[in-house]
């Protein structure tokens, strides 16, 4: 073997050895080793066949009868959470629903006014758009030459018909005065008035202008047009738009649709137009929903003769509707809604809390119709249940975060273990809450002064504790609103806490106030604010 053989060898080898090695990683980095595989369950196998997991990560499988899951809290996590409960009861619910909505130019109210023939325009008597215009009020002068031809036929017509005379035969009588009238006929549907008709009937030489006549009463929003621009039969001179009448424009989302009907009453209000109250009537619902906000578009018809809306303007608008009496009802507060479901936490006694999907109507002010779900007398968690709905959603029960609560084990409870979690930290009182605003329903883009008091268990006032409110209206894509925050800390002032705030504009706002004390948290309230 030579030489040149010999190195051939060993590098064929070398490389081999290479691509082997290579082969071998890559089979390892992509397949588990077999060995282990036969003394290990595949990962499919072991995920089937893992241990049950918690109740709290199983409480979406919602079972028949609705229950969503359960958890027991001792006292103290209850004073912790700030929970509260009230009797699902009946009542009568006054309903209304409120929303931001646009004003709009109203499509039906849009006219053209265009020239009859072609020509130049030799006057303009409208300079910009905005201009207020009237019916039959002239807007502008054209000179045409077909105009001026048919103004000379029709003066020549008059000529030959004065000069036949009464002793001319019939017949030619009779076809100079069709001529007459035809070429006077022509000129009056070009526009011509009485009074230029007669100047061309008593001058050798007439000056026509045919003048173009506005056909409506309204704003111009389009000027198309300029002095000494020639234009043809038919083009458009300007748009008008009669706002008389006004469209305000609403989007309404898929959960308040039922609570709107065509011809239904609607007050407007904003905050241009302070202390008014403007009316209008729901003239279109959508007949479909924006896949993107789940929302309607809701067209009301506004009578506006003052030009009090305007195109362009946001306002506030509320939807009244009928009330019901005597139906069973929940708190707004007491709801959580997944989006795809709702459901409340209801207190069966002995700290034990199970949570129940519910079957609710289209919201009140205040209040929840209850279709199915709830029986009248039961209670619910009225205040905490969202804390509550948190922790059932945590393995390992409320230890990290109140430091002893667990889900309800029943046999637990059977034994008397149900208060085992011991507090770390002394007793807080539970709080009770009251809020409102100076004035009651206070103006958008204005201060108004807040108010909240706070009673321990005993009824005593609590009077050391840093309070927080803070106002937050939800986003509205399809109005091109972002979700909009207020916030303030209010102070103790001898009777309660008070503090000013500026409401950022009109609409219903969703009111949260935390109570805190070296930066812990000892209760919240949640109520809503509608500014005018």
């Amino acid at each position: 073997m030579t030489q040149h053989e010999e190195k051939c060898l060993v590098t064929g080898l070398t490389l081999g050895l290479m691509l082997a090695l290579f082969t071998y990683a890559a089979i390892r980095l992509w397949h588990p080793d077999r060995s282990a595989a036969q003394s290990q369950e595949s990962p499919i196998l072991k995920y089937e066949s893992a241990p049950e997991q918690p109740t709290s990560q199983r409480r979406e499988q919602v079972p028949a009868d609705g229950a969503v899951s359960s958890i027991q809290l001792n006292q103290k996590e209850q004073i912790d959470i700030g929970v509260e409960t009230v009797e699902v009861r009946r009542r009568n619910l006054q309903r209304s629903l409120m929303a931001v909505a646009k004003v709009d130019e109203p499509e039906t109210q849009l006219a053209s006014i265009s020239a009859r023939i072609a020509g130049r325009i030799d006057k303009l008597y409208l300079d910009f758009t905005g201009q207020q215009v009237h019916r039959g009020q002239t807007i502008a002068s054209l000179y045409s030459p077909e105009v001026f031809s048919a103004a000379e036929e029709y003066r020549l017509s008059l000529e030959n018909r004065k000069r036949l005379g009464t002793g001319a035969e019939p017949l030619a009588v009779s076809g100079a005065e069709d001529l007459v009238n035809a070429s006077r006929r022509r000129l009056e549907l070009w526009g011509l008035t009485t009074q230029q008709l007669d100047e061309i009937a008593s001058s050798a030489k007439p000056q026509i202008e045919l003048p173009i006549y506005s056909t409506v009463s309204g704003i111009v929003t389009e000027r198309k047009v300029t002095q000494g621009q020639y234009v043809s039969a038919g083009e458009i001179l300007f748009t008008v738009t009669d706002l008389s009448t006004i469209w305000v424009k609403a989007d309404v989302y898929q959960p308040d649709l039922p609570a709107v009907r065509t011809g239904q009453s609607v007050e407007i209000t904003s905050d241009s137009l302070p202390a008014t109250t403007l009316r209008g009537r729901v003239g279109f619902l959508d007949t479909s929903i924006n896949p993107q906000t789940r929302a309607a578009s809701v067209r009301i018809e506004v009578p506006n003769p003052s030009m009090r809306l305007r195109p362009g303007m946001f306002v506030q608008v509320k939807f009244a509707a009928p009330a019901e009496h005597d139906v069973l009802a929940i708190p707004r507060s007491a709801v959580l809604d997944t989006g795809m479901r709702k459901f409340v936490y209801v207190a069966k006694g002995n700290g034990e809390f199970e949570g129940r999907q519910v079957q609710l109507g289209a919201a009140g002010m205040d209040y929840y119709p209850v279709l199915a779900g709830l029986k009248e007398g039961e209670r619910i968690v009225s205040q905490g249940s969202f804390l509550i709905d948190s922790q059932t959603r945590i393995t390992g029960g409320m230890t990290g975060m109140f430091g002893g609560s667990k889900e309800f084990d029943h046999a637990q409870a059977d034994r008397g273990q149900a208060d085992q979690g011991q507090a770390q930290a002394p007793a807080i009182p539970q709080i009770k809450f009251t809020f409102r605003s100076d004035p009651e329903t206070p103006r958008g883009n204005s201060d108004a002064t807040l108010h909240v008091t706070m009673f321990d268990a005993s009824g005593k006032p609590v009077t050391d504790v840093q309070v927080e409110v803070t106002l937050i209206m939800p986003a509205m894509p399809a109005m091109g609103m972002g979700e909009m925050r207020a916030a303030t800390d209010l102070t103790w002032k001898g009777s309660d806490y008070a503090g000013t705030i500026k409401i950022p504009s009109a609409g219903s706002w969703n009111v949260e106030v935390n109570a805190s004390r070296n930066g812990q948290l000892l209760g919240s309230h949640h109520t809503r604010l509608n500014a005018q």
